[in-house]
């Protein structure tokens, strides 16, 4: 199980979920390009079939970005990210083949402009310093392919001049896109640590009235249960054997009530409190949670924004009865394993309709997510640390 990265992705999951549009369009504007470069200089390829090869594998390149960015395969993983490059740089060293007699300028080329393009479309996926770092390794790649090219160029230039212009726009653009990615993130991390410490002044300024509250509460239990019975007493004035035992009864379940009270988990009370048919606010927690580790607690405030509002969701669907709903949570090593488990009547498409915005977030907020829809049961799996 992988901890959580420093993305755009994983600190803002719902934010990011509108940021595949600019991707896809950043990946076929990369393929455009690219057609338009070699056409504008077919008549310097001496290998079509091998330029053409190229074209084909920076178009496979993008459409795997594509896929791999849409929010419902998040999160977007560093093997994913190096594929890609592999691909691109891949076809870069093809077209580098496809014009092996001499050309005139190395800024013919689309690969470095296409790879610049591409790094900026991984900004919102990966942390700042992977992409700078690839960025510099394709340098390098793209200089040494230059260098060998040099003597094939119809220029004067001196070969280290030859390099500098292949690789500039590549890195201007890699190194511009990392810094915005870099301000992004830093900036969701500082506000997220203010949201955190409004959230803490605000439990300390609520907790007074909480604490009154919790009182009225254990009043309320005693004036329903205790006081009726010393009423009884005092209005008998004697005290019978069944007395004694009836006390006992009111001891334990007084106890029993407060014990589970303390006890219960921010998500047994989402459950308590949440809507829908079937066991109401007495009984729900006890049937639907299964939690023997406590664990529900160790989640991150974001995990359980996204799993408060996949389960409120499921539970506004029409004739929901919380009885189909099982949630079992578990210790696992190091981390925890999650699973919810629910029975709704609908069809696969309205499943993935209704619910599709909430499983994106949840694979970014959470690891090892997996989605398994066998019409009625829906059972979703997890990992968090």
């Amino acid at each position: 199980m992988s901890g959580r990265e420093l993305t755009r992705q994983q600190l803002d999951p719902a934010g990011t979920t509108g940021t595949r549009a600019l991707t896809a369009t950043l990946a076929v504007g990369a393929v455009g390009y690219a057609l338009i470069m070699t056409a504008i200089s077919w008549r310097e390829i001496s290998h079509p079939v091998i330029a053409t090869i190229a074209v084909v594998m920076l178009a496979a390149s993008c459409l795997l970005l594509i896929l791999a960015s849409s929010p419902y395969r998040a999160p977007f993983t560093r093997g994913m990210h190096y594929v890609i490059q592999a691909g691109v740089l891949a076809a870069i060293a093809l077209e580098a083949a496809g014009q092996s007699t001499p050309n005139a300028l190395v800024t013919n080329d689309w690969g470095p402009i296409d790879l610049g393009v591409l790094i900026i479309a991984l900004g919102p996926y990966r942390p700042a310093r992977e992409l700078a770092a690839a960025g510099a390794v394709a340098a390098i790649f793209i200089g040494f392919l230059t260098l060998v090219r040099a003597e094939h160029l119809l220029t004067q230039a001196p070969p280290f001049a030859l390099v500098v212009v292949a690789i500039t726009p590549m890195l201007a653009l890699c190194f511009g896109g990392c810094v915005f990615s870099f301000g992004l993130v830093h900036s969701i991390q500082k506000w997220q640590r203010r949201a955190l410490l409004a959230s803490q002044n605000l439990v300390e300024e609520l907790r007074e009235g909480i604490a009154r509250s919790v009182q009225q509460d254990r009043v309320t239990i005693l004036s329903r249960d205790v006081l009726p019975f010393f009423s009884e007493i005092l209005a008998r004035d004697v005290i019978v054997p069944a007395d004694r035992d009836r006390a006992r009864e009111i001891a334990d379940s007084i106890r029993s009530v407060m014990v589970a009270e303390f006890d219960r988990s921010w998500l047994e009370n989402l459950i308590e409190l949440a809507g829908g048919v079937g066991p109401g606010k007495a009984g729900a927690a006890a049937v639907v949670v299964d939690d023997p580790d406590r664990v529900a607690s160790v989640m991150a405030t974001d995990q359980r924004t996204a799993i408060r509002a996949l389960l409120v969701a499921m539970i506004d669907f029409p004739d929901f009865d919380r009885r189909d709903l099982r949630i079992q949570l578990s210790k696992d090593g190091s981390g925890c394993r999650g699973r919810v488990a629910a029975n709704l009547d609908i069809t696969d498409h309205v499943l993935h309709s209704a619910l599709a915005p909430y499983f994106a977030v949840m694979r970014a907020v959470f690891t090892d997510f997996q989605i398994d829809f066998v019409q009625p049961t829906l059972t979703l799996r997890f990992s968090y640390e």
